[in-house]
């Protein structure tokens, strides 16, 4: 990113983060973690909802609240208290997509483990950083081995790690994106502003990476963000070094309002001047210009 597009696009991004709707978080996987108080159940919840935030979110969220639907209000202890052999009927009936029954079960069985073990997500994670790394990547792919490494012979009854449990724990290792983990550190370490919950004040949000999916991609690409083709890992970094120029503190703060650009169809992939015209980035959008000039370069043709 040039200089010159970072101080074009800078205002317009801060704009669009002051003015984002607040109804939006309801059409967010953050709504579920939203409903509770309690940091711990928070953690969990919002571990679980970020989990299945692949899709369409009526039907991931309709998963979400199968699960904690078992629960009986508090997660928590329902973890705490699991027991494998009694609940595993009660997940006969909940899967979704590429994860079966028993990978979910599988998945709720680790947490279950974890807890026990490390008595909540954050003393695990922050066991796992260190302050001298780079960004959280590292942190990350530290992590995701210890909860890889936790035993499932007891839900498989052999030792395997099907894809349908592998697809909860990608790796910074593999050059994933590691989109839902990105979401779920963001949810946790970025400052309470309404939307996040600044839960884990012990990492700074500069560490954190961009939960790249295909909205953050598309509109990167409108922006100038990156220039890169695959949604990887190295996209992901490319994109958030060149939001750290715009605001090295805190440079995920504009992920969800970006990310509900295209949620809410107001950044279509078709073109559509009418949309671009509304949109408060405009200005620094390549693809926006380009499309409102052709249709003023028609208008005045026609006239």
């Amino acid at each position: 990113m040039t200089r010159k597009s970072q101080t074009r696009l800078a205002p317009l991004l801060e704009t669009l983060y002051r003015n984002s709707p607040p109804a939006q978080v309801e059409s967010d996987p953050i709504a579920i973690p939203h409903r509770y108080h309690d940091p711990i159940e928070i953690e969990l919840t919002g571990w679980l909802a970020v989990s299945f935030a692949y899709g369409r979110a009526p039907f991931f969220n309709k998963t979400v609240d199968q699960i904690l639907a078992l629960s009986n209000r508090s997660f928590f202890h329902y973890l705490q208290m699991f027991n494998l052999e009694k609940e595993r009927p009660r997940f006969h009936h909940i899967y979704y997509r590429f994860n079966r029954s028993e990978d979910i079960l599988a998945l709720v069985y680790i947490m279950s483990e974890m807890i026990k073990q490390y008595g909540s997500v954050k003393s695990l994670f922050i066991s796992c950083y260190q302050e001298d790394d780079e960004d959280i990547g590292a942190t990350l792919s530290r992590f995701i081995e210890v909860i890889k490494g936790i035993d499932t012979t007891p839900v498989y009854g052999v030792i395997k790690k099907p894809k349908g449990l592998l697809q909860f724990f990608p790796s910074p290792t593999q050059n994933s994106a590691c989109k839902r983990w990105n979401l779920y550190l963001r949810w946790m370490v970025r400052p309470n502003d309404g939307i996040d919950f600044g839960l884990w004040k012990e990492i700074s949000p500069s560490k954190l990476i961009i939960p790249l999916d295909t909205h953050i991609a598309r509109i990167g690409h409108y922006l100038g963000l990156t220039s890169r083709k695959s949604t990887d890992w190295t996209m992901a970094k490319e994109i958030t070094q060149n939001l750290k120029k715009i605001d090295p503190v805190d440079p995920l703060k504009y992920d969800f309002s970006l990310c509900h650009l295209g949620i809410s169809g107001a950044c279509p992939i078709l073109p559509n001047a009418k949309k671009c015209m509304l949109c408060p980035l405009l200005q620094a959008c390549r693809r926006g210009v380009a499309i409102t000039r052709r249709k003023h370069l028609n208008f005045s043709a026609k006239t």
